[in-house]
C-alpha cells in the first residue's frame, strides 16, 4: 500500500480507530531508555576484558619471540637429547646401587640394622597403606557413596 492510500484510508475512519493502539503507546513507554548506564558489574567486566586484550596484543609478540629464540637454541644444542641420555644413565646407575644397597640390607638381615630397617619398611608401608585406605573410605562417607560404619 502506498502513503496517499494509507492516508485516505485513516482519514476515512473514525478517530478512535484512527489513533494507535493503547498496546502500542505502553510498549512505546516500557521500553529502556537508550541513554541509561550499564550496571557496575557490566562496565567493570568490559573494561577487565578490553585491558586483558590490550595485554595480550603487548605481550603477544615478545612471546612469539622468545619461544622461537628457545626453539632454535635447542635445535642448535640439542638440549632435550642431552637432559634425555643424562637421565637414563642416572637412572641406571642409581638402580644398580639400589641393588646392591639392596643386597647387603638382606645379607645382614639377622642383625640388629637389619631388623631395624625391616621394621621401619614395615612403618611406612602399613602408615601409608592404612592412611590411603581411611581417607577412602570417610571420603566416601561424605560424599555419600557409602553407608558409615
Amino acid at each position: 500500500m502506498t502513503a496517499d492510500e494509507q492516508l485516505s484510508i485513516r482519514s476515512a475512519l473514525p478517530a478512535e480507530i484512527a489513533e494507535p493502539t493503547h498496546l502500542q503507546s505502553v510498549l512505546e513507554k516500557s521500553k529502556i531508555p537508550a541513554d541509561s548506564e550499564p550496571s557496575l558489574l557490566h562496565r567493570t567486566l568490559a573494561f577487565s576484558i578490553i585491558q586483558l586484550f590490550i595485554l595480550l596484543q603487548f605481550l603477544l609478540p615478545y612471546v612469539k619471540f622468545l619461544l622461537n629464540a628457545a626453539y632454535r637454541y635447542e635445535r642448535e644444542h640439542k638440549i632435550s637429547q642431552k637432559i634425555i641420555s643424562q637421565g637414563i644413565e642416572t637412572i641406571d646407575v642409581a638402580g644398580k646401587r639400589g641393588v646392591e644397597a639392596a643386597g647387603m640390607v638382606f645379607g645382614m638381615g639377622d642383625g640388629r640394622v637389619g631388623q631395624l630397617l625391616t621394621d621401619a619398611a614395615s612403618w611406612v608401608v602399613e602408615g601409608v597403606t592404612g592412611g590411603i585406605h581411611e581417607g577412602v573410605g570417610e571420603g566416601m562417607v561424605i560424599i555419600g557413596a557409602r553407608k558409615p560404619t
